[in-house]
């Protein structure tokens, strides 16, 4: 997906939330709110990774050297994983939340891999 569609789902996710919510407010639905919040939350996550995949286009295409590209990819996965992290948090989710996990630690080992390769000359 690209981070355009993630920030286009992730706007109409949170604003869909924010009426659930108001709408359980109105018919006292206590579970009506709660599932506008997590959808909410998703919204803001989306955007979140667009914003990321954004960010990690624009200097990927800025600088195309392979340890850049490498350290570039890194700071991405790590936000993603992070986002990924809060979100599996918020819903309740371990599976979500260790895939976070995991994508962050995958993006650390690029952004020593960017390292290792710009200390070496290449």
């Amino acid at each position: 997906m690209s981070s355009t569609s993630d920030k286009i789902k992730g706007y109409a996710n949170e604003a869909a939330g924010k009426v659930k919510q108001g709408v359980g407010r109105i018919v006292g639905s206590e579970e009506m709110q709660a599932e506008g919040k997590m959808q909410e939350l998703k919204g803001e996550a989306q955007q979140a990774v667009g914003a990321a995949k954004s960010a990690a286009s624009e200097a990927y295409d800025a600088a195309r050297s392979s340890s850049t590209a490498d350290t570039v990819k890194g700071y991405a996965n790590e936000a993603v994983g992070k986002v990924k992290q809060g979100v599996g948090r918020a819903v309740g989710s371990a599976e979500t939340e260790a895939e976070g996990h995991a994508q962050e630690a995958k993006g650390e080992m690029q952004k020593a891999s960017g390292e290792i390769k710009r200390n070496i000359g290449r």
